[in-house]
């Protein structure tokens, strides 16, 4: 599955922005580390350390411009082999214009192939881990070449609501995917086009956000194979609310894939992802604390093999919970919020002789996510 959450994805429904010089700079750092280890019969670990700087610069009222790259190593061990890939990954520009009075904005950003698009057999393994968007690794892979983004939102008033829509198109040049000696091939990523509605409004002492985005995606050719992995369907919702002095945040979001063809012509079958996600902020010790539980499951539709003039298909669920806790320390113009999570839970997969089984997992994750501004 593709990543995801795209650099360029519109947030249709934001706040203006009161910065109004490069002197309101804002820097954000964000240095973590997650690591699962998967059980029997599959006996891995998968760590990644990714080290993310973003920096935003507002140029008057109305030009933002924004600047991030990251640093990462990524590491899998399975008995004595080890695959490990790390260096700097892509660097992401992107300009913001508003135009109005927040009412219409244009984006266009460009990924700069500063990382590394080629992996060689020894870190196929680490780069493949990475990119599962069932276990969300922070950075999903190290580079995928030079790419152009371009899109427009508008947002407008609506009574008690903000309603938004927006469209994005980001096309990307063709790289190498592997540094292999003697073999050569060339991947070039079909173009993605992204449209998104969003709702947001006043609800009691907090706010209701929805969003729904839809993804459609051109054909990838690899080596002169073409294909396509399907479209994607992504439905967001944020409830924010203050009860008793405690702020509650409940979340969720859930991602459907349709149906597509692999480059070796197999199909690949529907996959939904749902996430859900409580926290809430105890305000105590003069700071404010913040526990939570989050949840998710991955469905899969998986194809069978062709018996009878039926395909026999099957279905495979992998889930996992995390218990978290957060704190907030504000030190003059610099907000800290250092981070731990611990995971359990089951992944699909299959046994010695190709039959389905759930694999155990347990992970473990520590973040400090730090913003500097003026």
């Amino acid at each position: 599955m593709r990543t995801l959450l795209l650099p360029f994805a519109l947030a249709v429904v934001t706040p203006s922005l009161q910065a109004q010089s490069i002197f309101d700079s804002e820097l954000r750092l964000a240095p973590q580390f997650i690591q699962y280890q998967l059980k029997s019969p599959v006996n891995e670990t998968i760590s990644e350390l990714a080290l993310p700087v973003f920096v935003s610069m507002p140029f008057g009222s109305s030009f933002t411009f924004d600047v991030g790259t990251s640093y990462t190593r990524a590491r899998v061990t399975s008995g004595s082999a080890v695959s490990e890939i790390n260096g700097l990954t892509d660097t992401q520009f992107r300009g913001n214009l508003t135009l109005g009075s927040d009412f219409v904005v244009l984006t266009a950003g460009v990924n700069l192939p500063t990382g590394r698009s080629s992996v060689t057999l020894d870190e196929l393994t680490a780069a493949g881990r990475i990119g599962s968007d069932f276990l969300a690794f922070p950075i999903s892979n190290m580079g995928t070449g030079l790419a152009a983004t371009g899109g427009i939102a508008i947002a407008r008033p609506l009574g008690d609501w903000n309603i938004g829509f927006g469209g994005a198109v980001r096309h990307s040049s063709t790289y190498d995917p592997f540094n292999v000696p003697g073999q050569t091939l060339r991947f070039t990523p079909g173009d993605e086009y992204r449209a998104r509605v969003g709702i947001d409004r006043g609800v009691l002492n907090g706010r209701m956000s929805l969003g729904l985005t839809y993804s459609a995606f051109g054909n990838d050719d690899a080596g002169g194979s073409v294909y396509n992995t399907g479209s994607r369907i992504i439905a967001q919702a944020v409830l924010t609310n203050s009860i008793s002095g405690t702020d509650v945040t409940l979340a969720g979001y859930n991602v459907f894939r349709a149906p597509g063809h692999y480059a070796s012509g197999d199909p690949a079958g529907r996959e939904n992802i749902a996430n859900g996600y409580l926290g809430l902020g105890l305000h105590m010790l003069g700071t404010v604390v913040e526990p939570s539980i989050e949840a998710r499951q991955w469905l899969q539709n998986v194809p069978g093999t062709t018996s009878g003039g039926a395909a026999a298909d099957r279905s495979q669920t992998s889930y996992l919970g995390t218990v978290g806790l957060r704190v907030r320390l504000d030190l003059g113009g610099i907000s800290a919020f250092p981070s731990v999570g611990y995971t359990m839970g089951q992944l699909a997969t299959l046994d010695a002789q190709g039959g389905p089984i759930r694999a155990d997992l347990t992970g473990f994750r520590a973040q400090l996510a730090v913003r500097v501004a003026p």
